[in-house]
């Protein structure tokens, strides 16, 4: 069994996107990850030497709020060595983006509202559906734990209870084979500051969605060598991300497929 903690960055509609990571973890390798991020929360509560609720990547990353007490060189190393744990502990990461412009403009699927968290949340939910079919060796569902979305969490679970048709070809779904085998039956919300792991995935959603805003969208260095240092963290990131056939597919891809491709960001699809 795994479980899979999910968090986003880019929920405003200034956003230009919107990315979203899921974090996969077996539930017999969770304790030592849990015990290690406590341990390098408790360096960054060492920093503060006061009580800090949860990690917000933006903020670290940026220097604002509280973290403007902690130098820049700081953050960096630390936003680095989050980063490069994911690696170190072999866990894998899925990812989904929405370009809001495209997905204003693409044809709807039929979501409901039209919600670009809704649509990344459930590419996130195909791609596990997938990436854990095409492992013989895979054993048990995954839970999907997201970050607390009140306006979109009961339109996600009544879609992963009744998934739309139009995503069966995503996974090849067999003619005798259940919707969604692989998850289970419903997503679950949790408050990020009671799950480490949803607090690591919005550092790595911040760090994909800003790599987008620089090298897609034009926008401009907080400061100088941001592109660089993003790139490095990317770098990182880059290498535990699940195979792109599974995340977006170029050889002979079905129609949902290609849908979610033609609204995430090319330099993302392009990971």
């Amino acid at each position: 069994m795994k479980v899979c903690y999910v968090d986003e960055s880019g929920n405003n509609e200034a956003d230009p996107c919107l990315v979203m990571v899921g974090i996969l973890a077996d539930v017999t390798r969770l304790n030592r990850t849990v015990a290690e991020f406590g341990e390098i929360f408790g360096t960054v509560q060492d920093l503060f030497q006061e009580n800090l609720r949860e990690l917000k990547g933006a903020k670290m990353i940026f220097g604002r709020d509280r973290w403007k007490k902690i130098d820049a060189d700081t953050r960096k190393r630390l936003a680095g060595t989050i980063c490069q744990w994911v690696g170190d502990r072999k866990h894998h990461l899925v990812m989904a983006a929405i370009d809001r412009a495209a997905f204003g403009k693409a044809p709807d699927p039929g979501l409901p509202k039209g919600d670009p968290w809704l649509a990344a949340a459930l590419h996130i939910a195909l791609q596990v559906q997938k990436n854990n079919q095409d492992h013989a060796k895979n054993k048990g569902r995954t839970f999907l734990i997201f970050d607390e979305n009140k306006a979109g969490a009961d339109h996600l679970s009544e879609l992963l209870w009744t998934p739309p048709a139009w995503t069966d070809d995503y996974y090849a779904r067999g003619k005798k084979q259940a919707a969604l085998d692989q998850l289970i039956d419903s997503s679950f919300s949790v408050k990020s500051h009671h799950a480490g792991l949803v607090q690591v995935a919005d550092l790595y959603a911040f760090v994909f969605r800003r790599w987008a805003e620089i090298n897609q969208y034009g926008r401009a260095e907080e400061w100088a060598g941001e592109r660089a240092y993003i790139d490095e963290l990317v770098a990182m990131l880059r290498p535990r991300l699940v195979s792109g056939s599974v995340r977006h597919p170029k050889k002979a891809p079905p129609d949902s497929a290609k849908w979610f491709t033609s609204v995430t960001p090319g330099c993302i699809a392009g990971l």
